[in-house]
């Protein structure tokens, strides 16, 4: 349903990219429940990308039949720039986001990585067209208040909490910047006549390779297995499966709406992750003013792209 006149819009673009929201949203609830009970020494990256994976095998042919116009990025700009979008995005920036989320906690964490639309709105801009509207500039300021929200509650902090701050600040804003690029790649891949079912696959697929790969050059992989055998937190096959569902809805909504939009929305997911949080791991994360204004922030810029001028 369109909106005139400053009413809410209800696109199933909108509509999906928000529900993408929640379901990441989740994931990061879960996935700090996970690391807390069992110290994953990978932040838990492993199992969260192998359920994903695992989930979006079975939903596959049914994707794929409901997408039969689409075809399967399987060559070309669609393969390629799905299988990049899955290095970049979900393996690199997952990565440095997952260690955010263990040194600062899930709302903190998400936060920053709220920057992530700033990188996909300059880069669809640039390279893809995408319009670049009044709310969405105003909604990335929105995001960057939070950001100033979250390092004038650092100020206050004893200066060894300060030092914590700082890198794990510093890692969640490189994750931000990475998976920022990695939505414009993944709208590329749409865009090259690829299904989202079948580009979420490639996308997590290729992410889970590169996981296991650097793993395994690192010396790390038997470390990784042996610990999970031991101390395999079903929390994390939580985040993993709700990953899995944000994935493929961030690309659902991708293939709807323009990309800039979609990043925009997607920075609503701090104010989910604390509402979660508070809901189902409240002695895990203990929000201050900042923190809880910080989310806020970002769900009222968040919610500027659901009106029409």
């Amino acid at each position: 349903m369109s909106a005139t006149g400053g009413e809410i819009v209800t696109s199933p673009g909108l509509l999906t990219a928000i529900a993408s929201a929640i379901a990441y949203a989740l994931s990061y609830v879960c996935l700090r429940k996970g690391q807390a009970d069992s110290s994953p020494p990978d932040s838990g990256l492993l199992p969260v990308l192998v359920t994903s994976l695992l989930l979006l095998m079975v939903l596959l042919p049914v994707g794929l039949a409901s997408h039969r116009a689409l075809g399967f990025p399987t060559r070309g700009r669609a393969l390629g720039f799905a299988c990049l979008s899955g290095a970049v995005s979900t393996y690199l920036g997952r990565r440095l986001l997952y260690l955010a989320v263990q040194r600062l906690g899930a709302v903190r964490g998400v936060v920053l990585k709220g920057l992530s639309p700033v990188a996909t709105v300059i880069l669809a801009y640039a390279f893809l067209g995408d319009p670049v509207s009044w709310r969405v500039t105003a909604s990335l300021v929105g995001v960057l208040g939070a950001i100033v929200l979250l390092v004038l509650e650092n100020r206050a902090r004893p200066t060894r909490d300060r030092a914590v701050f700082s890198s794990g600040a510093f890692i969640g804003i490189s994750a931000a910047g990475l998976q920022g690029v990695g939505h414009v790649f993944r709208r590329i891949s749409l865009a090259s006549g690829a299904s989202p079912m079948g580009s979420a696959f490639i996308d997590v697929a290729v992410a889970t390779l590169a996981c296991v790969a650097s793993f395994a050059v690192e010396g790390k992989l038997g470390l990784l297995l042996r610990h999970y055998r031991n101390h395999l937190s079903p929390w994390l096959l939580a985040a993993g499966a709700s990953s899995a569902a944000g994935v493929l809805l961030f690309f659902v909504s991708a293939s709807l709406i323009p990309i800039s939009t979609v990043a925009t929305l997607a920075a609503s997911e701090p104010v989910f992750v604390a509402l979660l949080s508070w809901i189902l791991v409240p002695h895990l994360e203990r929000p201050s003013l900042y923190s809880a204004s910080a989310a806020c922030l970002v769900g009222f810029a968040t919610m500027m792209l659901s009106h029409t001028p």
